[in-house]
């Protein structure tokens, strides 16, 4: 086994700069780290071919525990936390996507929390002892210090302000995997419908269905309602990268004073945005964090888990009072958008948001995990043990992860500084979007 992590990106604003923050620390620390394509790294013949080292997954659902499960196999370390997590409260919605075999395949799991640690060691007894609380790395990136990295990020949310973000979230109900047959047939991959009472498990995802239906129809009237009462400010938006974007082509051609952006980082659009609105969605945590003022407009709760942003950011239940909590915003500042105070929330559920610690806690728990196995930092050259598959690339990949050198070395050279560390390394390109990234001293 080599001093190495392998970080397999699926999704890449959400996960490339967190982990390019870890990969600074590890780099820094003496270790290689390999990062790419997730469909890229876990594509067996891969596993195969690169040396035995430690993966870094996403998540814990049913396709990441399949994954888990076949580089252990292969002489690999699985090692996890739970992005899916972040906007989580309480035990169902902290074990909602942790699927059976990602708790036996995982070696190591980092906890965003205390409480988040405590309840997966409820749910999975067996995980107790290989829990560690790290944060969550994406955290770090927002704080204050760090944020100066989204402010060039998109240079088309400069040309759109002052802009209203209307950020949706309706891959269930406008998936890009087209009907409920589809997403049924993801979710099941998934681990969705796991456990001893399916039809239980199908009323909830019927639930879901429902919930979203009546999000969407709330957000839809919202947005019509801006476009036609609302004065100077331009209206964004940005469909979640699960969703059909034809379908909100459609429905934008009957209102001329709305811009859809397509497929983008919703990171510099948050933090150039005049005001958040959204259903329940991560992006008004993010929002909160990146410091602008965010709306949830929720008609109900969801069925199955509750989530953070409840909290964290003003609630209304129905497009009216978020119309009016609107109104006194923009014509006087006033309202609940001003008023409400997240600290509470995120003191409770993030405790550690403010530390800019997290990624260097991840990268300490990596190590340690290597050298439980006898693995030190340097000394131990990068080489492929076999032949290496080249991935062919959908649509829909491309959409969620394309990187080139060039994203790699400015997003390191940015995650070294808001790390705080130094190091000199070389970049090899080991595979289209997947790079080699070796330190040289």
């Amino acid at each position: 086994m080599i001093p190495a992590v392998y970080f397999p990106i699926e999704i890449q604003h959400r996960e490339l700069p967190s982990r390019l923050t870890i990969a600074a620390h590890l780099l820094a620390r003496g270790f290689t780290v390999v990062i790419g394509s997730h469909w890229s790294l876990i594509t067996e013949t891969n596993q195969k071919a690169l040396p035995p080292a430690l993966y870094l997954f996403k998540s814990v659902n049913r396709i990441q525990g399949n994954a888990m499960q076949s580089v252990a196999t292969h002489g690999h370390i699985a090692a996890a936390n739970d992005e899916e997590a972040l906007n989580a409260v309480g035990d169902s919605g902290y074990a909602v996507a942790f699927s059976e075999n990602a708790a036996d395949a995982c070696a190591l799991f980092f906890a965003q929390s205390e409480t988040h640690r405590a309840a997966i060691a409820r749910r999975f007894p067996r995980l107790a002892d290989k829990i560690r609380v790290s944060g969550n790395p994406r955290l770090d990136i927002m704080l204050p210090r760090n944020r100066g990295m989204f402010d060039t990020a998109d240079p088309r949310a400069e040309t759109c302000k002052p802009y209203i973000l209307f950020n949706t979230n309706y891959g269930t109900i406008n998936s890009v995997w087209n009907d409920r047959q589809g997403v049924v047939a993801v979710a099941e991959a998934a681990g969705a419908f796991d456990g001893e009472d399916r039809a239980a498990k199908i009323a909830e995802f019927d639930a879901i269905v429902a919930w979203e239906k009546a999000n969407f129809q709330a957000m839809t009237a919202l947005l019509a309602w801006s476009v036609e009462n609302i004065r100077g400010v331009n209206f964004v938006v940005r469909p979640h990268p699960a969703e059909r974007v034809r379908h909100w082509e459609k429905m934008l051609a009957k209102l001329p004073g709305a811009r859809l952006i397509d497929r983008s980082d919703p990171h510099p659009w948050i933090a150039a945005a005049h005001l958040v609105v959204h259903t329940g969605c991560t992006t008004g945590l993010e929002a909160v964090l990146l410091g602008r003022p965010a709306l949830n407009l929720l008609p109900h709760d969801h069925p199955t888990c509750d989530r953070i942003v409840t909290y964290a950011n003003p609630t209304v239940r129905s497009w009216q009072d978020a119309a009016r909590a609107m109104t006194e915003f923009l014509q006087n500042g006033n309202g609940p958008i001003t008023t409400h105070d997240p600290s509470a929330a995120l003191d409770t559920y993030l405790p550690s948001y403010r530390d800019n610690a997290a990624a260097r806690l991840m990268a300490d728990g990596l190590i340690d995990e290597l050298a439980r196995h006898g693995v030190r930092g340097g000394g131990a050259a990068f080489a492929l043990r076999g032949p290496w598959f080249e991935k062919p690339v959908n649509d829909l990949m491309r959409q969620k992860y394309d990187v080139n050198a060039g994203d790699i070395q400015t997003g390191l050279a940015t995650a070294a500084r808001l790390a705080g560390v130094a190091f000199s390394a070389e970049m090899e390109t080991l595979a289209p979007g997947t790079f080699v990234l070796k330190p040289t001293g």
